[in-house]
């Protein structure tokens, strides 16, 4: 969730940076148009960047928890067998 809203807010930011730019730009177009083209690809890059990092991060999340179910599922066939032992035992 918090991720989001930097990813929002950042895009937000290059939004309005974008309509200033253009907006008050002393620059001929040509030269505005590849500097702003060029800070929205650096933008982009962190963007990218940032989600990268989410992705990952839940990636891992995701195994541990993978991890911990496989876990809990082994050691509940362990006690179901011994339950079973027990209760054979108990009929002879």
């Amino acid at each position: 969730m918090k991720s989001a809203k930097i990813i929002l807010g950042t895009l937000a930011g290059v939004a309005i940076g974008v309509q200033i730019g253009l907006l008050i730009a002393p620059e001929k177009g040509k030269t505005t148009r590849k500097k702003l083209s060029q800070k929205g690809e650096g933008y982009l890059k962190e963007i990218n960047g940032q989600f990268d990092h989410i992705v990952k991060g839940m990636n891992e999340k995701l195994d541990k928890m993978n991890k911990n179910i496989a876990s809990v599922a082994e050691e509940t066939r362990a006690k179901g067998k011994n339950l079973i032992a027990e209760a054979k035992e108990k009929t002879k």
